[in-house]
């Protein structure tokens, strides 16, 4: 038994046999449920160090001599 979801409109579809099965793996617009593939899809978080901010405005006139 596979569950898959729309990625339009979320919606679930259930399916027992295993033709069907078959038939929605080519599918583009749905994606399989099921709790081993959620497991292995979850990404590692990567943090990036913060930038530094700039000062806002225009710059300073400096005199000339």
């Amino acid at each position: 038994m596979a569950t898959y979801r729309c990625l339009v409109s979320g919606n679930t579809v259930t399916f027992t046999y295993q033709h069907d099965i078959d038939s929605m793996k080519g599918h583009q617009g749905y994606v399989r449920i099921d709790e081993v593939e959620q497991e292995t899809s979850e990404k590692p978080l990567i943090l990036s160090q913060p930038k530094p901010a700039k000062k806002m405005g225009r710059p300073r006139k400096t005199e000339n001599v």
